[in-house]
Formats: C-alpha cells, sequence, structure tokens
C-alpha cells in the first residue's frame, strides 16, 4: 500500500476550484457528514490515477492561523492514512475532485475526524458489486 500524499493528489488548478465551489452547479454534488461538508465532481474527461483533494477551514470560524493549520494537519494526515483502503478493483473509483470543507466550531480530535473521512471514503466508494 501507499501511503504518499503527492503534489500530483493536491488540487491547485483555479478553474477546477472555483467550478469545485460555485453555488448552484448541477455538476457538484455535496454531502454533510459533521464536522465536513464534502464538495465532489467527477469529470469524465480525466482519467487520474487518485482524486486531486483540497482542504479549506474557514476563517471566520478559527482566527488563529495555528488552529486551522491544526485542523487542516489532521484532515490530511486522516486521508493520507485511509485512501488506500478505497482504492482498488474491487471499489468504485473514487470522484475526480474532492473538496473537505471543516464546517464544525470547534477543534475535534484526530480520532473523530478520522472516523468521520473513514465514513466520507466509504460512502464515496462503494463495492462495485453494490452497483
Amino acid at each position: 500500500m501507499n501511503f504518499s500524499f503527492p503534489k500530483s493528489e493536491r488540487l491547485t488548478q483555479i478553474k477546477v476550484i472555483d467550478s469545485l465551489f460555485q453555488k448552484d452547479s448541477t455538476s457538484v454534488s455535496q454531502r454533510f457528514v459533521y464536522p465536513f461538508r464534502v464538495l465532489y465532481k467527477t469529470n469524465s474527461g480525466t482519467n487520474l490515477p487518485a482524486p486531486q483533494i483540497i482542504i479549506s477551514v474557514p476563517k471566520r470560524k478559527f482566527k488563529k492561523a495555528v488552529d486551522r493549520n491544526l485542523l487542516k494537519r489532521r484532515i490530511r494526515e486522516a486521508y493520507r492514512l485511509n485512501k488506500p483502503h478505497f482504492v482498488g478493483p474491487e471499489f468504485q473509483k473514487l470522484p475526480d475532485y474532492l473538496g473537505f470543507v471543516y464546517i464544525g466550531s470547534v477543534i475535534e480530535p484526530y480520532a473523530k475526524i478520522e472516523k468521520r473521512v473513514i465514513g466520507i471514503l466509504k460512502e464515496l466508494s462503494l463495492p462495485a458489486s453494490c452497483e
């Protein structure tokens, strides 16, 4: 298993980010799993081996950059360690683009964040036999 999180899996393209966060977009789906709002989009034209993700923690709720960075590190680490368990021929392909927006108002412990990230990944990559 490859537990890395290379630069190719980070969403940095401005056009894609804008389309992912655009209000009332029909091509973007979203799920609310406390403490996250997950935006995802599948682009049929690209064939990415793993999804590109972006993690956002609003400055409105967490004024200190230290707190925002702590949450982003926890989310990134939970994703990095659990992504390989949901990629493979026995699962459907994850969406091409994922956006994790932290909507909680308190800093949750790592265990709770990891549990929610696992739930999100499980929901987005249902086994191929369940289609």
